[in-house]
């Protein structure tokens, strides 16, 4: 019997989808020369924010990407190349499955998506939530599929339903507190009016 042990390179994929995101900023800045509407600063800086909240929850969740394992491998290490993620990477692979620390960080980190969905897309309360339940399925069952093929250091465990429920748990929480923010300045706006 062949024994096999190898070491893969865990690739981050924030710095590469980042010049991407600054290249299209430059050339959409760039083509508002030439439009004759402009489009709006503060939904373009929270459409951003929200394609880069995007590719670092990619990198958060999966933890890097590797080049498929080879089949044969008894025993596989993993390094990763993150520095920009390190505590994440910390937090992810090294925090007690149940401790305050591991809940809170499976909660907040799908309330950005919870707000962007309401800011951006105008959706009701409704919709914003199946598509918080919908993303946080598709993530998981993605990390599924690529750590049982091998590009991930991650697969999935009972452990992980747990945390599929915290992740909507923080969407949710991200729309509420949209909603309550919405009620406040609505209730401020309507004190400025009475006066």
């Amino acid at each position: 019997m062949l024994i096999v042990n190898s070491t893969y390179v865990l690739y981050n994929i924030v710095p590469f989808a980042f010049l991407i995101l600054l290249i299209s900023i430059f050339i959409d800045v760039f083509l508002d020369y030439f439009r004759k509407v402009e489009k709006s600063n503060k939904k373009r800086f929270i459409l951003y924010s929200f394609i880069f909240y995007l590719i670092s929850l990619i990198q958060i969740i999966f933890g890097g990407f590797t080049l498929p394992q080879n089949p044969a491998d008894t025993s596989s290490r993993f390094i990763s190349t993150n520095d920009w993620f390190g505590i994440f990477d910390t937090m992810h692979f090294n925090i007690s499955i149940w401790s305050y620390s591991a809940i809170f960080y499976n909660v907040i980190l799908f309330v950005p998506l919870g707000i962007s969905l309401l800011l951006l897309f105008n959706l009701s309360n409704r919709k914003a939530i199946a598509i918080v339940i919908l993303s946080c399925l598709v993530i998981d069952f993605a990390r599924l599929l690529f750590g049982w093929a091998g590009l991930t250091s991650r697969g999935y465990g009972n452990v992980d339903m747990i945390y599929l429920l915290l992740n909507i748990l923080g969407g949710v929480l991200g729309i509420f507190l949209v909603n309550c923010a919405e009620n406040l300045i609505r209730s401020y706006q309507l004190k400025l009016q009475v006066k």
